[in-house]
């Protein structure tokens, strides 16, 4: 028993660090507190040399659209009438008047955007696409075949993202032969909204009710509004809810996050409206909505990580048809879409990180178990890079934002799995 004892506290401190380092990471950074709306931070890799005789020839992508305006037109307009109807009414602190100034600069620029592409979401995906390039050279060399295959979703930032990649490829490779879909018809191999679907009301609305009991806004609310009482019954007023603030601080820690992926918002910032206990809480809560209704939590994450079987099997097909000749000419497959479709998957492969399974029983130590910021930025992508030999084996290794990750799956020639053993392992999930 006092063993036990021992380590059940060995344990706790060990979670507790862990906590305690992401919080350290946002007080470092805050824009690491932006969960999904992360700009990609792209690094330069050092790829591990292939086993001696392999050669790359194939590469299998999936890339979320690069960074993007709010999707949602009323996360700039509600803020900036609440701020504009408490100015008219002599209610803001001079942080608060501040906090006007600059939220009518980002909403000025965010008008009609809603949802759009940023310059710096492309910029992203031209930079993965050059790196993919000179990384691994010999597979756009056209010895191994240079068709193309790109699919996206309809979104339209999707698309552009799509433009962007292939753009960068053809003005480094022209002999490229690029075949661009965005219709669901050639967007079939995944399905990401049936398992989601399934158990999504109510894991967001639990989510939220967490967040609403745990948000400790009247000191935010007091350093923007000379009356907290005032200031309280008009942030019910603008966002609808007679019950609670909590949503204008969230919707203000939205606003502070997305600032990073707009280029056109360079040099603006909203963290120093917020402490950095708050910024971490802020993520936190975030962090604890995105895991409940698309990651792979042990209430409601077996449905949902079912929903990247098809994509894996997409990826798992055409990569045999490539390697039995069944279509000699394709080097390369890219799909773009969203985050919805890509978080689902590492978590059904089981890539380190990305699968961690805890009960809302244990949600405060989620920090040491899953971080959105890490799973899925934007631009998050995954790569399935595909090398053979002269006696025609091949080994595949896998990338998660272009570092090589570690899948279940015993291997003496990390991170290169052989193929078969890679195959056999991806069609066991369920």
């Amino acid at each position: 028993m006092k063993k036990t004892i021992l380590t059940l506290v060995a344990l706790c401190s060990l979670l507790t660090l862990s906590a305690q380092t992401m919080r350290e990471q946002i007080a470092a950074d805050p824009d690491l507190g932006a969960g999904i709306y992360t700009a990609y931070r792209a690094t330069e890799q050092n790829p591990t040399p292939a086993p001696k005789g392999y050669k790359p020839f194939y590469i299998s992508h999936y890339g979320r659209h690069g960074s993007r305006y709010q999707t949602a037109p009323e996360k700039y307009t509600n803020p900036l009438a609440l701020f504009e109807q408490a100015e008219r009414d002599g209610k803001l602190t001079e942080l608060g008047k501040e906090a006007l100034k600059r939220v009518r600069v980002i909403a000025k620029d965010a008008y009609m955007r809603e949802g759009d592409l940023t310059r710096r979401g492309e910029e992203e995906h031209m930079g993965i696409a050059e790196r993919m390039v000179r990384y691994y050279p010999e597979v756009f060399t056209g010895k191994n075949g240079n068709h193309i295959d790109c699919f996206s979703t309809q979104s339209v930032r999707s698309v552009m993202s799509m433009a962007a990649f292939t753009d960068q490829l053809l003005a480094m490779r022209p002999g490229l032969k690029v075949n661009r879909y965005a219709s669901a018809a050639h967007f079939h191999f995944t399905k990401p909204d049936e398992g989601m679907n399934v158990n999504y009301k109510t894991a967001r609305a639990i989510a939220k009710a967490y967040q609403r009991e745990h948000t400790d806004d009247k000191a935010f609310i007091s350093r923007l509004f000379t009356d907290f009482d005032y200031a309280s019954a008009l942030i019910r007023k603008v966002y609808d809810d007679p019950t609670s603030t909590y949503a204008f601080m969230g919707n203000m820690h939205d606003l502070a996050m997305i600032i990073q992926d707009c280029e056109t918002l360079d040099g603006m910032t909203l963290h120093d409206l917020f402490t950095e206990p708050e910024r971490f809480q802020m993520w936190h809560f975030f962090n604890i909505r995105r895991y409940l209704t698309y990651g792979p939590s042990a209430d409601y994450g077996k449905d949902r990580n079912r929903d990247g079987l098809p994509l894996l099997r997409d990826i798992i097909d055409r990569a045999q048809d490539v390697i039995d000749g069944k279509t000699p000419n394709e080097c390369a497959a890219l799909r773009f879409g969203h985050d919805a479709y890509i978080i689902p998957l590492l978590a059904v492969m089981h890539v380190e990180g990305c699968d961690g399974a805890i009960p809302f029983t244990e949600i405060e130590r989620l920090p040491e178990v899953w971080c959105d910021s890490r799973v899925t930025c934007m631009s998050v992508n995954v790569q399935f890079v595909f090398f053979r030999n002269k006696q025609g084996d091949v080994l595949v290794k896998m990338l998660h934002n272009e570092r090589e990750v570690r899948i279940p799956l015993q291997t003496d020639i990390f991170p290169f799995y052989k193929w078969e053993d890679f195959k056999a392992y991806c069609n066991s999930l369920s």
